[in-house]
């Protein structure tokens, strides 16, 4: 019996709410539409929790660090799967004449997408440049993955994503791996992914919020990697070589406004004791 994968799309609206809070293109205008004028003001009354400031800053650190290599990637291609809220493929496409990009999730979100996108198109009044397609897709659906590869135009691809691994298991991720590794050896480019997160010893919050049961629920810690070089192995046994890594967005954060200097410090020295716990990397099929 076939998994059901769409329970874990209320954290896209999660994620989308939070984001709003930054300069993420389209982020914020999009929250409005859904909740209301007033849902990131009252939104706002959360940043004097620490947990949830990490929070922001560490989502919009994932974003931004993902543009970085797929910028550099210099690819015309972009299918993004698992893409959630995130309007990076109307952002493209708002921009480059000669983009085709495909933007991609399981179809309770890209129903709810598709009318954002349009909202959004008229309210900004937009003229895309380039080509987008919104469109429904489960990313281990291989044969389903494959077509909407195949109707993209020649040339380089660029697949990317920003959280998805961690809802997978061992075997989910290397189904996954294989359908982009068939996909890159035909078409060349890269994979593109923000979700290299590993296992810490983190700090416990006292009382269990929203977005801990739902990490908790879909056993989101025991899904992450054992370590950077587990991860880097893990791939390479599927066939992916990892070619970069992104480096640093901090100068490019606007959540680091909410943080006074003293917490920042703070953070500084406890990110020198537990370490990295996410790293975005591109890929390419060997």
């Amino acid at each position: 019996m076939q998994r059901d994968y769409s329970s874990i799309s209320p954290s896209a609206k999660m994620l989308l709410l939070t984001k709003g809070l930054t300069n993420i293109p389209f982020i914020a205008d999009a929250a409005k539409i859904i909740w209301g004028n007033d849902a990131l003001d009252q939104l706002a009354t959360n940043l004097t929790d620490e947990l949830f400031l990490k929070r922001l800053i560490h989502f919009e650190s994932r974003y931004l660090s993902l543009d970085s290599l797929l910028f550099a990637s210099g690819s015309l291609n972009v299918l993004e799967i698992s893409s959630g809220f995130s309007f990076r493929g109307l952002n493209m496409a708002s921009h480059h004449a000669n983009i085709c990009y495909k933007d991609t999730d399981l179809s309770e979100i890209i129903s709810i997408k598709k009318d954002l996108t349009q909202q959004l198109i008229r309210q900004e009044h937009l003229s895309l440049r380039g080509k987008l397609i919104t469109e429904s897709l489960n990313a281990l659906d291989h044969n389903a993955f494959a077509s909407a590869v195949e109707s993209m135009p020649a040339g380089r691809l660029s697949i990317v994503n920003e959280g998805l691994l961690m809802y997978l298991n061992h075997g989910e991720k290397a189904q996954l791996c294989q359908t982009i590794r068939k996909a890159l050896l035909k078409r060349g480019g890269y994979w593109i992914t923000g979700d290299i997160y590993i296992k810490k010893e983190l700090e416990e919050t006292t009382i269990p919020d929203a977005f801990n049961q739902f990490l908790q629920a879909h056993h989101v810690e025991e899904n992450k990697f054992d370590s950077f070089q587990q991860a880097e192995a893990f791939f390479k046994e599927q066939g992916l070589l990892l070619t970069t890594k992104a480096t640093s967005v901090w100068h490019q954060l606007s959540a680091v406004k909410y943080a006074d200097p003293a917490l920042l410090s703070k953070w500084v020295k406890q990110s020198a004791t537990v370490g990295k716990i996410r790293e975005t990397w591109a890929l390419k099929a060997i």
